[in-house]
């Protein structure tokens, strides 16, 4: 067989650089163009050399960690035993996690007769693989693994970064309580401005129960007002959010103002992850007809005012 060792190096240079970025990207480092060059560089040049020399220690499993130790503290420096070994353990992660991809799919796509055809024993009992896949499908494949891995490792990153920020939702009105998760949006600064009573948002879908027939569709579409005037006086019997109902401005995403119906609660208790609830009864409930989650992993707009600051006890609130 013959081996080209330029087209080895230009090789496992791409793979390498490849991989380093990859590893960057997952552990939201920022290195120079120029390390990740060199570090590459030394790998491949090692993928090159086992072809040249013929060094048993070369080949061991300390010195592929060394080689490998050593393009990660090229790429990103040292900063720490504890930076180093998160850095390190990504970087091998991303290794195993691309390959793993490149093999999957070349085997995939392999077509054989049976599954023995594709292995054969050695001499000493050994079980060999035989892998064979073209240089452009080998990019192919790679590619799309690392683009995987990494969308992977983003989308977990994200998830649990909301989790942090999701809390246990409990309205209470007249004795009877509707439970969601909410998300704490940092951002909201919405008051009613009459009682200047923080105002969350929760999906009306889950009023549907509470508000006259069809209100929880028709908000999606239709004016919170023209429902409120339709009605007028003559709200249904047993309806009693009459006297709870709210009309509260808000400015929308275009700069136009308009009004969102709300209803007072008696209570709303906010529950963060690893943290007792907190009740407050100074707070409005506005309800939006849409969903506020496409996979529903919330469906209420929690107010940072309802939420305790870390180390306060919370302060005793009036009803709004």
């Amino acid at each position: 067989m013959t081996v080209y060792v330029d087209l080895v190096f230009l090789t496992n240079l791409a793979v390498d650089g490849t991989v380093l970025l990859t590893t960057a990207k997952v552990r939201k480092l920022r290195p120079g163009r120029t390390r990740i060059a060199l570090s590459a560089a030394l790998g491949a040049a090692y993928a090159a050399a086992m072809f040249l020399a013929d060094i048993p220690y070369f080949y061991t499993f300390g010195a592929k960690v060394l080689v490998s130790a050593a393009m990660v503290l090229t790429a990103f420096g040292y900063g720490g035993p504890l930076r180093f070994i998160r850095i390190f353990g990504a970087f091998y992660l991303v290794n195993f996690a691309t390959l793993g991809g490149v093999i999957g799919l070349s085997f995939l796509l392999k077509q054989a007769g049976s599954p023995w055809a594709a292995m054969s024993f050695t001499q000493q009992g050994g079980l060999l693989l035989n892998w064979q896949m073209q240089l452009g499908l080998f990019a192919a494949a790679f590619a799309l693994s690392a683009w995987l891995f990494r969308s992977a490792s983003f989308s977990a990153q994200n998830r649990e970064r909301l989790e942090t920020l999701i809390a246990d939702v409990t309205v209470t009105v007249n004795g009877e309580s509707i439970q969601c998760r909410g998300l704490v949006d940092t951002g909201n600064r919405l008051y009613d401005p009459l009682s200047r009573a923080p105002v969350m948002v929760m999906e009306a879908s889950l009023w549907r129960e509470w508000l006259p027939e069809g209100w929880a569709a028709r908000l999606q579409t239709e004016p919170a007002d023209q429902l409120v005037a339709e009605m007028g006086e003559a709200f249904p019997d047993g309806f009693v959010l009459q006297d709870r109902l709210r009309l509260v401005p808000y400015r929308g995403v275009n700069g136009n103002t308009r009004l969102m119906l709300a209803v007072r609660p008696d209570a709303v208790s906010i529950a963060l992850p690893d943290c007792a609830p907190h009740s407050n009864r100074r707070v409005l409930v506005g309800l939006d007809g849409g969903a506020l989650s496409s996979d529903q992993t919330y469906r209420a707009i929690v107010h940072p005012d309802l939420v305790p600051a870390q180390g306060s006890a919370p302060a005793p609130s009036q009803p709004a």
